[in-house]
């Protein structure tokens, strides 16, 4: 009877350690790396299994106030037990597409985009998983200092 018991907690131990990467600590981790010349404003979390072939990537939506004259990053990190990379796409409804993390045109992946604010209002971020794969992602926004 202790050899199941045991059993039972070394399963109950896996289970919940599959799944530690992606947790307060890893968004933690996340939001520390900016460096001194930016201030930590939100950050965004998403995650998701494998999308089904035939089946739409899920994905993220956020809206977010952002205020003219403002210097905002947008950093991203992965966790990197899982194969996906966090995909973050940023528009309004003034002018449409505004930033992201791709390159549309060439299709090169960053791990950080700027985005200095025209006008004060609504934008939008919408985050996935690039080919649907399953992962952890988190999106930073922060506010560039100097």
């Amino acid at each position: 009877m202790r050899k199941f018991y045991m059993l039972c907690v070394m399963l109950f131990l896996g289970v919940c350690s599959s799944y530690a990467q992606c947790d307060q600590a890893f968004i933690d981790k996340c939001s520390s790396g900016g460096g001194s010349s930016v201030k930590y404003v939100k950050h965004f979390r998403i995650r998701f299994t494998e999308a089904m072939k035939g089946k739409s990537i899920s994905e993220g939506k956020f809206s977010i106030m952002l205020n003219k004259g403002s210097h905002y990053r947008f950093y991203t990190c992965n966790d990197e037990t899982k194969p996906g990379h966090t995909v973050v796409e940023m528009s309004s409804d003034v002018q449409g597409r505004c930033g992201g993390n791709i390159n549309p045109t060439t299709g090169a992946e960053y791990s950080a985009f700027d985005f200095i604010c025209s006008k004060t209002g609504p934008y939008y971020l919408k985050m996935y998983f690039k080919d649907g794969k399953e992962g952890c992602g988190v999106c930073v926004m922060t506010l560039v200092t100097e």
